[in-house]
């Protein structure tokens, strides 16, 4: 009898330690602290498509959008997916799980839902790590932006540039485009046309001038260029402008007086992942990559990040990135 209690006992110890291994310390904190509320969480998978094998399939197409159907591969994610999310949508129907989505760039699911089913998740075979989906601040704040006098002065010679150099088509460059000889890139007949550039972001103000015949041409179902990820809806209008500030580096023509733009005529296709005060999540982040690759962007630019992140978001991230 002894034995069989001890038996127990170990059984019962391995299966915790088996449990904190699968979720994330920042999670376990929260776990420990919660009364079995709902909270927003990553679960991600173990099994991740093999990118070598990805890369081999698409060598010998020349055709680019032929060789991107092939490359992106939803049936992967959908199918080692599949035994989690019959768990999860069963717990929908008890109240125990909302709001799930499915990620196919990062082979991950993020949900809402409580202590019983995390731990339930964190016993399954292929589940990797289960991380809090939190929403933080995602983009640098001013007093982090600050700099005395003394950082920003750059001597008179420094800065002093010629008409010649500074103009083009009678219009002005700002210093970051100079800066780096990025007009000399024009000469050679690089501007970035025919290159869509996804800015995932706090959205883009697409009625700028400088940005306005620029937009990505997203049909009856985008009309206004872009995708929000945050309210889930098709108006990715920047209320907070860090967004935008991003999208005039990457392709601001001076129609309102100086060419701010390193690719002027790149086309811009407006991602909002953050919301009105600079916020988002990992999970955030991932979707809006997710509708840049499937509505065929050519680069993907993202000047946010997560701060503080958390061992999960890491692994998250990384595989999206890699992935993407």
């Amino acid at each position: 009898m002894k034995r069989l209690l001890l038996t127990i006992i170990l059984s019962v110890l391995c299966s915790i330690g088996f449990s904190q291994d699968i979720i994330d310390p920042m999670l376990h904190n929260v776990l420990n602290e919660s009364d079995n509320e709902m909270i927003r969480v990553n679960i991600i998978f173990k099994s991740q498509i093999d990118i070598e094998k990805l890369k081999a399939r698409g060598e010998d197409i020349g055709d680019k959008q032929m060789r991107r159907s092939v490359l992106v591969d939803k049936l992967f994610s959908e199918e080692k997916q599949s035994d989690v999310m019959s768990i999860l949508l069963a717990e929908e129907r008890n109240n125990r799980v909302s709001d799930i989505k499915s990620h196919w760039l990062s082979n991950a699911i993020t949900c809402t839902t409580n202590r019983d089913v995390i731990f339930l998740l964190s016993k399954h075979p292929d589940i990797e790590t289960i991380g809090i989906d939190g929403v933080t601040q995602c983009t640098v704040d001013n007093e982090q932006l600050t700099m005395n006098n003394e950082q920003l002065t750059v001597d008179n010679e420094q800065l002093t540039m010629n008409n010649e150099q500074l103009t083009i088509d009678n219009e002005q460059l700002t210093y970051n485009v100079s800066m780096v000889n990025a007009d000399k890139v024009w000469d050679l007949g690089y501007t970035g046309k025919g290159v869509i550039v996804a800015i995932v972001d706090s959205g883009v103000n697409y009625n700028h001038v400088d940005l306005a015949d620029h937009l990505w041409d997203g049909g009856a179902q985008y009309p206004n260029h872009g995708y929000n990820v945050i309210d889930g809806n098709n108006d990715p209008m920047d209320n907070f402008g860090h967004g935008t500030h991003c999208a005039g580096t990457i392709c601001g023509d001076g129609t309102s007086g100086l060419a701010t733009g390193m690719a002027p005529d790149a086309t811009l296709m407006c991602i909002k992942a953050l919301d009105d005060y600079g916020y988002g999540s990992t999970s955030s982040f991932n979707a809006g990559m997710e509708f840049a690759i499937e509505h065929q962007a050519d680069i993907i630019s993202m000047s946010i990040g997560v701060m503080n992140a958390s061992a999960a978001d890491k692994t998250l991230m990384r595989n999206t990135c890699v992935n993407a």
